[in-house]
């Protein structure tokens, strides 16, 4: 499953190249913008322990932060103004599982990578040893998604 992020997120697809475009992105970045980005980053980081460093993803899901994000829904943040485009992709995201999102307004891939965000937290509250959950699995889609948003608004 990481091949997969790999072959379609060659330049973003180690936690130091995220990293490093998260750090290019917020260059000139103020206010609203920058701390949602902060977050973002910060979930970002902690998906890449589990996949890099292979921690276990059950210490890591209460670590995973939605305040930045559910303050700026109470003030009518327009999350398509971090990318007024429609999210566009080249055939390697059209053969994957993240096509669905082609076509689509940046808000939907933040409101999509934030729901799964809560239903982790929501399972782990309620069910966390629950031999159904695949963690990791869980982990590494909720990244991609944010690696995607990550190289929608590079582009």
């Amino acid at each position: 499953m990481i091949e997969s992020i790999q072959s379609v997120f060659s330049t973003i697809s180690t936690a130091a190249s995220t990293l490093k475009t998260f750090r290019e992105l917020l260059k000139g970045k103020k206010g609203d913008t920058r701390v949602f980005l902060e977050e973002l980053k910060e979930n970002a980081g902690l998906c890449w322990l589990v996949m890099e460093m292979d921690t276990n993803p059950m210490k890591m899901v209460n670590e995973l932060r939605t305040g930045e994000y559910d303050r700026l829904l109470k003030t009518n943040f327009d999350f398509n103004s971090l990318k007024k485009q429609r999210i566009s992709g080249d055939e390697r995201i059209e053969n994957s599982d993240l096509s669905s999102f082609l076509g689509k307004e940046t808000t939907s891939l933040v409101e999509n990578i934030y729901d799964r965000i809560k239903e982790l937290k929501r399972i782990y509250r309620v069910d966390k040893d629950n031999p159904k959950v695949r963690w990791r699995v869980r982990i590494i889609n909720l990244q991609k998604r944010i690696l995607l948003l990550l190289w929608h608004l590079k582009k």
